[in-house]
């Protein structure tokens, strides 16, 4: 591109320059650069968390002259919102950490931009394919507000039950594959004097979370459809009542660790770690989060929730939740650089970078493939690999917080013996009823 100080400082001696320099030319839409990006302009990239910024390289490469350099802020919030007041927004946010923005008051005020326009376009590792058709089914809907992609939600995070692969091992137990497999296999590990199954009391969630993809697994897709779009009688569902009861067995037949309802995450997972229960239900962060104190020899591993019966509707569902919202304001100042970068951060190469660097897996299908990766999260990548299409998302827990929160508690009161199944469903079906009457609360719907 020339401008008029190149072509000043270019010009011989004694030349004489008759009328302006050309303008800038401007940058057509063209597969490589579909959103018309200046490649001699800034990137302004703001992240919670350091992979964030993983795409940074990528994007240099393509545009020499543009300076990126990611900020890395535990104060997304407090730092972030003055910047959307005023109209000055970073180009790119990843919207990570303890003091992260309130995405739905963004939304509400047109700060987001849609990004759909990403989807649609060329993917970088392959023009011939769109940047959709390179992700996991199912994980952009998180992201979609009123039928507008608003975020691309970045890490895949994989839910199953963790165990010991070396524990198995030398007791010559197998991977339960169905619940009353499941329900066998605690029996042997109680006779082992070995506390089965443990989850953070404190912190039911987990609890519900099993409850869900059961049901799921079960009845298919359609049964968190119902409960994500809170359709009259979702909790009642005979699929949600099958999962409950089979999950309150863990209760009536003894199978739970000693002192599994006081512990939280964190001394569930210690228990687990040592050695004193042998199966815990959590997501694929637990590595990172008990970083330091997970064995080499544990072996830690993942299995998928195993179904109730023979014929489950989806036989190899697994329950993965997209977090990690990338988002590029509307009001941007590099809109177009903002767009590139997810464009870079959404190929096999940034992604399979992420993985190995930050120990969690990506949208970006089969990025972690061939991958060296220790058993924890190689496990969880072979779940996902198997799982295929079948794929089991819910957003309930996102688009209504305290809803969530109610539902969990009732769950952690079933499983202690203070509710009945019947009160269970009664009650979790009673405050779904009354969120879906309460105008004051913004509803959202799963297509």
């Amino acid at each position: 591109m020339l401008r008029r100080r190149t072509l000043l400082q270019g010009a011989l001696a004694g030349a004489v320059l008759t009328g302006c320099s050309s303008a800038p030319v401007a940058p057509t839409v063209s597969p490589e650069n579909p959103f018309t990006v200046d490649g001699n302009a800034p990137v302004d990239l703001v992240i919670g968390e350091e992979y964030g910024g993983f795409a940074a390289a990528a994007y240099r490469k393509k545009y020499a002259a543009a300076v990126i350099t990611p900020k890395v802020s535990a104060r997304l919030s407090e730092e972030m919102l003055p910047r959307f007041a005023t109209g000055t927004p970073p180009d790119v946010v990843l919207n990570t950490g303890d003091d992260t923005l309130e995405l739905g008051r963004l939304v509400k005020e047109n700060q987001l931009a849609d990004l759909q326009q990403l989807l649609d376009a060329p993917s970088w590792d392959n023009q011939a394919t769109k940047v959709q058709d390179q992700l996991l089914p199912g994980l952009l809907d998180v992201g979609r507000y009123d039928g507008t992609q608003r975020t691309v939600n970045y890490v895949a995070t994989v839910y199953g039950i963790w165990y010991s692969a070396s524990l198995f091992q030398r007791n010559g137990w197998e991977v339960p594959r169905s619940w009353p497999d499941l329900l066998a296999l605690g029996t042997d590990m109680k006779a082992a004097g070995l506390g089965p199954f443990i989850y953070a009391g404190t912190h039911p969630y987990y609890l519900l979370e099993l409850v869900l993809t059961l049901a799921a697994k079960t009845g298919g897709p359609d049964v968190m459809k119902r409960i994500d779009n809170l359709e009259d009688g979702a909790w009642k569902d005979e699929n949600v009542t099958k999962a409950i009861t089979a999950v309150g067995e863990l209760t009536k037949r003894g199978l739970l660790a000693p002192g599994t309802a006081q512990y939280d995450h964190v001394g569930s997972q210690k228990r687990f770690l040592a050695s004193k229960a042998g199966m815990l239900p959590c997501g694929n962060w637990l590595e990172n989060e008990m970083k330091g104190q997970v064995r080499d020899e544990f072996a830690l591993s993942l299995f998928a929730v195993p179904p109730l019966d023979a014929s489950p509707a989806l036989a190899s569902g697994l329950h993965v939740a997209a977090t990690a919202p990338f988002l590029v304001p509307e009001k941007a100042k590099n809109k177009a650089g903002g767009l590139e970068y997810l464009r870079a951060l959404l190929t096999k190469d940034v992604a399979a970078q992420v993985s190995s660097e930050s120990n969690q897996l990506t949208i970006v299908r089969g990025a972690a493939d061939g991958l060296e990766l220790g058993t924890a999260l190689r496990s969880a990548r072979d779940l996902l690999t198997a799982a295929g299409d079948q794929l089991i998302t819910w957003y309930f827990d996102t688009w209504y917080p305290a809803f969530a929160n109610a539902a969990a508690e009732a769950t952690g009161q079933f499983m202690a013996g203070g509710l009945q199944q019947s009160e269970w469903t009664a009650r979790i079906q009673a405050a779904a009823d009354q969120l879906k009457q309460d105008s004051a609360v913004t509803k959202y719907h799963r297509d």
